[in-house]
């Protein structure tokens, strides 16, 4: 979705996210396309996360400071984080905040197309 959006391999992505079950694996083909993605623990170091580790509603303010003063906003879920997170965005710069929610249900339907083509407009699931 973000190569069809136009973000290339030079783009910084923040990934705002717990523990990844079998990230190595898993993550390896985003790490490929966007080989500048970050992720807390990635910048910082663990005596700056130290006292954070324990409470993971103190993780994810950190998660949400960086996505808060982020260029643009990609959310993937509906939870609490993305919905106040926008919110936020919105106030802070008077409307204008690029944030990114696709469209999932269309997604989904696109991606259970067995005859689906490389090439098409990302922008219609936005």
């Amino acid at each position: 979705m973000l190569r069809g959006l136009g973000f290339d391999n030079n783009t910084y992505i923040f990934l705002a996210s717990g523990k990844i079950y079998n990230s190595e694996k898993t993550m390896a083909p985003l790490l490929e396309m966007f080989p500048n993605l970050q992720t807390r623990e990635m910048l910082a170091s663990e005596e700056e996360l130290a006292p954070y580790k324990k409470f993971s509603s103190r993780m994810a303010a950190i998660d949400y400071t960086v996505c808060l003063h982020s260029e643009v906003f990609v959310t993937t879920q509906a939870g609490n984080f993305p919905h106040f997170l926008m919110g936020h965005r919105r106030y802070l710069y008077s409307g204008h905040s690029k944030t990114i929610q696709p469209d999932k249900r269309r997604f989904a339907l696109l991606f259970d197309n067995p005859n689906i083509g490389y090439v098409f407009n990302f922008s219609t699931f936005i």
